[in-house]
């Protein structure tokens, strides 16, 4: 059974077992190696430095080179410390990961400030995701930028009039003003180890606001706009399963098991696991679109042009594209509420409650840790709505 067959048999079969290591790395290993070879570098010195590339793609579950953003490459270095490396093969895989990233992919190795590598350091201990140390990094980055100062030299009156600028000035929204106070305030109380609550900056008021919830019918009329098959299956598992964008985007043929009707996402927000059920039809929509391509690594891969990231096959649909697509649609279907990709996932979540299914079973196939999350849907089911509204009628049938 050659790869391709194999993919096809776990989409419509068992897709326990993954296909480790499917795409080659001999290409750009030769790249790498012209590379040192045209620099004159000693043969040894050029097996240790692939054999650091090597010991990145394992820490990255066998993820080509071009897939790895490079602060990701520089987070495992980062982690080597952590974990007790001796320095000797930590500067070895430095050195190899480093020559790939500024050499052959052609990308700027930026130096980190020692300030910035401690708070790195400092989040990468408390297991904090690449997103959330790129949100803290640039938030303390932006901080250092607007008083043209380093941030570890600004006074507590600094930082109020940094906030009531960005609130009151800039007019930010409440996320955003958050995001970049719970950055501010990391670096503030773990790096530098100051009391944040001198800086009389107060947290911003917690906002409960309902999502958009779209109806069955008002889903089916966006998804019949979708013409691209690519983007049409994508939209509709993440409707269909009640997934985030970017597990939808990220998801391998190895992560369907249509025997169990499941589908497994990995890795997801907060670092878990979960399973969801996915519907027969659904199996078959992404069966028909995968034989299209028959990607060995990704559901719905990139396509068009290559570039210095890699081919495009070896990367994933942009979330951009699938965002793009979805405005679009719902422009197209003249649907007046202000819906994005995420109000699939809160419709899928409504929808299922109105069926009838356990709010628990809801809150596990969400990826929720408390039931406090998921129990807000409960206040946009149809149902509950309108025996509510009846009651209240009663009430006031009097008046």
């Amino acid at each position: 059974m050659d790869p391709a067959e194999r993919i096809s048999y776990m989409i419509s079969n068992d897709s326990t077992v993954g296909i480790a290591n499917q795409q080659k790395i001999s290409p750009l290993r030769a790249r790498m190696l012209a590379d040192m070879q045209a620099r004159q570098f000693h043969p040894l010195t050029q097996q240790m430095y692939i054999r650091g590339v090597k010991d990145l793609v394992a820490a990255c579950g066998n993820r080509s080179p071009e897939q790895i953003p490079l602060a990701e490459a520089q987070a495992y270095l980062r982690k080597l410390k952590v974990d007790g490396t001796t320095p000797s093969v930590r500067a070895n895989r430095m050195a190899g990961i480093r020559f790939l990233y500024e050499v052959t992919f052609g990308q700027c190795w930026k130096p980190v400030s020692p300030l910035r590598q401690r708070m790195l350091e400092d989040m990468d201990m408390r297991g904090f995701s690449l997103r959330t140390q790129e949100s803290y990094i640039r938030s303390v980055a932006h901080l250092g930028r607007y008083f043209k100062q380093s941030p570890d030299r600004l006074t507590n009156e600094q930082m109020r009039q940094y906030f009531v600028h960005l609130k009151v000035e800039r007019k930010l929204a409440r996320p955003t003003v958050t995001i970049a106070m719970c950055g501010i305030k990391f670096f503030f109380e773990k790096t530098l180890k100051r009391d944040w609550s001198l800086t009389g900056v107060p947290m911003p008021k917690r906002e409960r606001k309902l999502p958009v919830v779209l109806s069955g019918d008002e889903v089916r009329r966006i998804l019949h706009k979708l013409h691209d098959t690519r983007l049409h299956a994508c939209l509709t598992l993440i409707y269909a399963c009640g997934l985030r964008l970017g597990e939808a985007c990220r998801l391998e043929p190895t992560d369907i098991d249509s025997i169990r009707g499941v589908v497994h996402i990995h890795s997801a927000k907060g670092g878990s696991d979960r399973y969801v059920p996915i519907a027969p039809t659904v199996v078959t929509l992404l069966r028909d679109y995968w034989k299209t391509h028959r990607n060995m690594k990704w559901v719905f891969p990139s396509v068009g042009s290559g570039s210095r990231r890699g081919a495009p096959g070896m990367r994933h649909i942009p979330l951009g594209s699938v965002q793009k697509a979805f405005h679009l649609a719902v422009k197209a279907s003249r649907i007046k509420k202000a819906a994005h990709v995420h109000s699939l996932r809160h419709s899928w979540a409504t929808h299922l409650l109105e069926a009838g299914i356990n709010l628990r079973m809801i809150q596990e196939w969400m990826g929720h840790r408390s039931p406090a999350t998921t129990s807000i849907y409960t206040h946009m089911t149809e149902q509950a709505t309108q025996v509510a509204a009846r009651k209240v009628g009663n009430l006031m049938s009097d008046l």
